[in-house]
């Protein structure tokens, strides 16, 4: 039987991190699931880490990357999720 589920590991950076107390969690989603898929059920799981991604990643100043791809570049919040996915929400690097 094929698998109905597509297991995503979320890696999360900077303060991030201290709101679930892990660097990283593995997040079970629908086939098919997207960013925005994913976000809905952060909100659910984890609303304190829910409430910093969202306007984070609407206003810009956090980051989200597929497979270490930034979301920007593909289909922002329609990004297509597979299994063993890697998402990395991370803070802008910035240097002078």
């Amino acid at each position: 039987m094929p698998n109905d589920k597509t297991a995503v590991t979320v890696k999360l950076f900077g303060g991030l991190r201290e709101l679930v107390g892990e660097p990283s969690i593995r997040v079970s989603l629908p086939p098919s699931a997207t960013l925005a898929d994913l976000l809905t059920k952060l909100r659910h799981d984890f609303p304190k880490l829910y409430e910093k991604l969202r306007p984070g990643l609407a206003k810009g100043y956090l980051n989200a990357l597929v497979d270490g791809r930034n979301v920007q570049s593909l289909d922002g919040f329609d990004t297509l999720l597979s299994s063993d996915s890697t998402i990395a929400f991370l803070p802008p690097i910035g240097g002078g």
